[in-house]
C-alpha cells in the first residue's frame, strides 16, 4: 500500500473515525484504526463493536493494500506535523508496519494483520430513508437525552425508531420521562420499520453532523440488526454503523397522555430563566423546584402566573414569578430540575405549553 494525502485531510479523517475506536477492550485490534485505499481515496474505518465509523480521504494512490494501526499514536503524530504538508504512507502487509513520510519527519508504526479486524457493513440497495441532516440533528437533540444513562434495561438505554408510511417517529424513556418527536419523510418505506437504536450511537451521529446542510441516507440490514447512517459532505463521506437492540419499547399510545385539566402556555426564555435560578437553590433539596399554577381573574383583566419555588432548608429559599395564560384548574407540581431545564433546552419554539393532568 502506498498513499499520498494532505496532513489536513488526514487529521480530519482521524478525528472523525476515532470515536468509534474501542477503549477498554479484550481485543488488541479495537484500538486500531483500519486503513487502506479505496479507488483514488484512502478509506479509514474504527469499530468498538457497537458502533463503526467509516470515511474517506482524497488522495493519490500509488499501490493498493490495507493494514491496520494503533489509532491514539496514528492520530497524535499526524496532528503534530506542519499543517499544509504532504503525507506519504505506505504500508508493510508482511511485517504490519506502516511507515509515513512528512517533509522533514519520518515514523514507523507497528500494526495488526487488517484480517483481524472485524467487517463494518456497508450499504445494500434495501430501501433507505432520507432526511436532512439538520432536521435528523435536531431530532436526536430533542429525543436522545430522555434515554436512560444506565443499561439495567437496555431497551430503555436507547432510541425507538419508527417509520409509518411517510411519518418518521423517534421517541425515548428512562422510567421518569418520555420524550417523542415526530416529522414528515420525503419519501416513506415498502413496509413499517421499527426499531430501538442505542442513544449512544444517535449522540454520536449528531456529532459527525455538525452543521452539516446534506441529506443523510438511512438503511437497515436486512436482518434488522444493524442500521447504516451515510453523511454526504464537501469534506467527504462518512458512514457511521450502529447495532440495533432487542426487545419492546413502551406502547407510547398507553403512556401519553391523552386529556389534561389544566394548561399553561409560557414564554419559553422566561421559564427557562425562572428554572436555572430556582435549580441553585434545589441542588440541596434532591433538585426539586415546584410550579404552582394560578388562572388569571375571569374576563382576563389580569393574566394568569405560575410561581416557580425551591426550597433546601439548610441554605435558603427562592420564588420566581411569570405571567402566563392558565386554562382549567388551579394546581400544584413538583419536577427535577435537571428534568425541566433538560427539555427547555431543546424546544425551539418561543412559547411553550404544559398539559398537566393533577400534581403527579
Amino acid at each position: 500500500m502506498r498513499i499520498t494525502c494532505q496532513q489536513d485531510h488526514l487529521s480530519r479523517g482521524l478525528a472523525i473515525v476515532s470515536r468509534a475506536v474501542g477503549g477498554r477492550t479484550t481485543l488488541p485490534v479495537l484500538n486500531n484504526v483500519y486503513i487502506s485505499s479505496d479507488g483514488e481515496r484512502l478509506k479509514l474505518a474504527a469499530t468498538n463493536l457497537e458502533i463503526g465509523i467509516t470515511t474517506w480521504v482524497p488522495g493519490s494512490v500509488e499501490a493498493e493494500g490495507q493494514l491496520t494501526v494503533p489509532a491514539r499514536l496514528l492520530t497524535d503524530f499526524v496532528n503534530s506535523l506542519p499543517g499544509g504538508q504532504t503525507v506519504e504512507l505506505e504500508g508493510n502487509t508482511r511485517t504490519h508496519t506502516l511507515h509515513l513520510k512528512s517533509n522533514r519527519y519520518n515514523a514507523n508504526i507497528k500494526g495488526i494483520d487488517a484480517e483481524e479486524f472485524p467487517p463494518i457493513p456497508s450499504a445494500d440497495d434495501r430501501p433507505t430513508i432520507r432526511l436532512a441532516a439538520s432536521l435528523l440533528k435536531e431530532m436526536i437533540g430533542q429525543v436522545a437525552f430522555s434515554a436512560a444513562k444506565d443499561e439495567s434495561r437496555p431497551v430503555l438505554a436507547g432510541v425507538n425508531l419508527k417509520v409509518d408510511e411517510a411519518k418518521l417517529t423517534m421517541a425515548a424513556a428512562d422510567g421518569f420521562r418520555l420524550s417523542l418527536r415526530e416529522a414528515a419523510l420525503e419519501r416513506g418505506l415498502p413496509e413499517r420499520l421499527d426499531i430501538i437504536i442505542p442513544a449512544r450511537a444517535l449522540i454520536e451521529l449528531a456529532r459527525l453532523l455538525g452543521d452539516s446542510e446534506e441529506d443523510v441516507e438511512v438503511t437497515v440490514t436486512a436482518n434488522r440488526s444493524q442500521i447504516l447512517f451515510r453523511v454526504r459532505g464537501e469534506g467527504g463521506d462518512v458512514n457511521l454503523v450502529s447495532r440495533l437492540l432487542e426487545g419492546q419499547f413502551p406502547d407510547l399510545q398507553r403512556v401519553v397522555p391523552k386529556t389534561h385539566t389544566t394548561k399553561v402556555t409560557v414564554k419559553r426564555t422566561e421559564f427557562a430563566t425562572a428554572t436555572r435560578i430556582a435549580a441553585l437553590f434545589a441542588r440541596d433539596a434532591a433538585n426539586v423546584i415546584r410550579l404552582e399554577l394560578k388562572p388569571g381573574a375571569e374576563g382576563g383583566l389580569t393574566p394568569g402566573m405560575v410561581a416557580i419555588t425551591a426550597n433546601a432548608a439548610e441554605v435558603g429559599d427562592n420564588q420566581g414569578e411569570l405571567d402566563a395564560s392558565v386554562e382549567g384548574e388551579e394546581s400544584y407540581i413538583s419536577f427535577s430540575s435537571e428534568f425541566l431545564s433538560d427539555v427547555l433546552g431543546v424546544l425551539p419554539s418561543d412559547e411553550i405549553a404544559l398539559e398537566m393532568t393533577g400534581p403527579l
